[in-house]
């Protein structure tokens, strides 16, 4: 019943009326504006990255002119007679090597005039043997010790070198890109000087200008190790490209472009390829720069969309304050009168309509309902009371009897001290089985009951019997039924007596908690239930059936008398041998 209730309040008229609107209205509108703005965006991607690729060869061809020109100039400068001469000539004296750092300064000096915005730098092959040139121009530079001096030394071909104002703010006040080639003597191919040629990474600008034409737009210029040689921010100057997705697209084409996303931004990334050193210059773009053409038309799709749901939401409330509304208070209150709670007695509505009239039964019908509960309940409740007395009253004689004869037969056979333990211990058990005449005790109680009773079998005894508790310290102080586990440890030891080994009776009593609930269960090592134990808890008609069992069916009956079903016992043989008996008992409320 509860069910059919759960699944009613899934699809109520309210929720029914509210998908019925978003798939009328606000999913179409929504559907359209989403498709129209998206293909918008994707028309003004693909226009722009046409647009962009024909600009970016363009400029990528210019800026591959201009660097090979410059490559050029520095092929050229090797056919140069007084280049030779003057590098060919080792000074022998002071003089003759301050005369050769004049005319090098000299003749490095017209030669910038000769240049189209880049500047020429020339060293003979061992500058230690040229103190004066190092000190008039590099301040005493170690420039032997400069790792691509070493590397152009070890007859490596020409390269390019990207040089920061961090590596030495004397000499590059600004970013400066070289390509550093060795000077061979025309007349036996020795190696005679270093010439370098340094364009300032700025004069990049006016190449690649036509390129910039969006905020927030990337241009990068990358070398065969995708080390960035030119970028707006000069902070990302000789910094490797990391994100590889990009690295892995550019490095296996000549020019193309695509859509990545880097740092959580998406990208319209365009590239060409340079054909004189094969570098890579690459255009990147975020998404959001170009969809700003259409950002009027989102903004009023979502306006619209907006209002739709601003105008289905006041519709709900209006039919939920006067229909759906009241509808639900009534399905509430009769799911809590399925669960036996009629707390929502006296619901009343001043309306004449249906739900009115649907009102006023709900309550003569609860009415009625209460009328009959509490009747039942009370015939219940002294049926109960009388039948828990009836068995309580079934387990004491019977031990009180037993316990008296064996004090009886110590004192007449042995002089013992074990007596006055033993009538301590029985003194402890009437104690805690009489508990003030109350019905609930303690957790804690109830395992010093069986300790105690456990105490005076093992002095009534030549077995010795065990007792192992296994219960949850959280346990000991909640209430629970009297006489629930010494009747299962009475039983346990009653059947294990002779039939268990020299090691004696062995008992295990664990208890936790289990939900809302407390569980326990008592298992020994005795002979077990054997082949009765699905029906050693049925009602027996016989009277010699009726004798097995009784402790076990006592307390059974107890925990069915006053809990109900779930809380009866359940007894099993144990999978290496012994008896197994579980129960649960109801988590109460503790009383003063």
């Amino acid at each position: 019943m509860n069910n059919r209730f759960r699944e009613a309040s899934r699809f109520s008229i309210r929720h029914k009326f509210m998908i019925l609107f978003i798939i009328l209205i606000v999913f179409p509108f929504g559907f359209v504006g989403y498709f129209s703005y998206h293909k918008s965006i994707e028309a003004i991607r693909q226009v722009n990255t046409e647009a962009s690729m024909e600009i970016m060869d363009k400029s990528g061809k210019n800026l591959d002119n201009y660097l090979n020109m410059a490559s050029n100039f520095q092929n050229e400068l090797m056919f140069s007679e007084e280049l030779q001469n003057l590098l060919a000539t080792e000074p022998q004296t002071d003089l003759e090597e301050l005369l050769f750092a004049e005319r090098l300064i000299k003749y490095t000096g017209l030669l910038q005039n000769q240049t189209n915005g880049y500047t020429i730098r020339l060293f003979p092959i061992d500058p230690d043997r040229y103190k004066s040139f190092k000190y008039t121009i590099f301040n005493g530079l170690d420039i032997e010790r400069e790792a691509w001096f070493k590397r152009i030394r070890d007859n490596s071909p020409p390269f390019w070198e990207l040089f920061l104002p961090e590596h030495n703010p004397t000499i590059y006040t600004e970013p400066t890109l070289s390509k550093i080639k060795q000077l061979y003597s025309l007349k036996n191919r020795e190696e005679i000087g270093v010439v370098v040629i340094d364009i300032k990474v700025s004069l990049l600008n006016k190449f690649l200008a036509p390129l910039q034409m969006k905020e927030s737009q990337q241009l990068m210029l990358l070398d065969e190790n995708q080390v960035t040689m030119y970028h707006q921010d000069t902070s990302r100057l000789g910094t490797r490209l990391e994100d590889g997705r990009l690295t892995e697209f550019i490095r296996n084409q000549e020019r193309g472009s695509g859509t990545f996303s880097i740092d959580g931004i998406d990208y319209a990334a365009t590239f060409t390829t340079l054909s004189n050193n094969g570098w890579k210059l690459v255009s990147m773009v975020p998404l959001a720069v170009l969809a700003q053409p259409v950002s009027r038309i989102e903004t009023l799709s979502l306006s619209f969309l907006f209002f739709y749901l601003l105008l289905s939401i006041v519709i709900v409330v209006y039919i939920t304050v006067k229909f759906t509304g009241p509808i639900q208070r009534l399905v509430k209150a009769m799911r809590k009168v399925g669960r036996q709670d009629l707390s929502e007695f006296g619901q009343q509505i001043d309306r004449n309509d249906e739900i009115g009239w649907l009102y006023r039964g709900f309550d003569q019908m609860v009415h009625r309902i209460d009328q009959l509960v509490q009747s039942a309940e009370k015939a219940a409740q002294d049926k109960k009371e009388l039948e828990f007395q009836v068995l309580t009253h079934q387990i004491n004689p019977h031990f009180l009897y037993n316990t008296l004869e064996s004090i009886r037969w110590k004192a007449e056979s042995r002089q013992a001290k074990d007596i006055s333990e033993m009538v301590s211990e029985l003194g402890k058990l009437l104690r805690l089985s009489l508990n003030d005449g109350k019905e609930l005790t303690t957790v804690e109680r109830e395992l010093e009951h069986v300790r105690a009773y456990v105490k005076i079998q093992n002095n009534r005894t030549d077995i010795p019997i065990r007792v192992i508790f296994l219960v949850e310290d959280e346990l000991q102080q909640l209430p629970c039924l009297r006489l629930l586990l010494q009747p299962l440890v009475e039983n346990s030891i009653k059947h294990a007596n002779g039939h268990v080994k020299e090691d004696g009776i062995k008992i295990v009593i664990k208890g936790r908690m289990n939900g809302a609930s407390i569980w326990f269960e008592v298992s020994d090592n005795g002979p077990g239930f054997g082949e009765h134990a699905e029906t050693l808890l049925a009602v027996q008609t016989d009277e010699p059936a009726r004798r097995q069992g009784v402790g076990l069916r006592n307390v059974h009956d107890r925990l069915l008398t006053y809990f109900g079903v779930p809380y009866g016992l359940s007894v099993r043989n144990g999978p290496t041998g012994g008896a197994i008996v579980e129960f649960a008992h109801p988590i109460l409320k503790a009383t003063k």
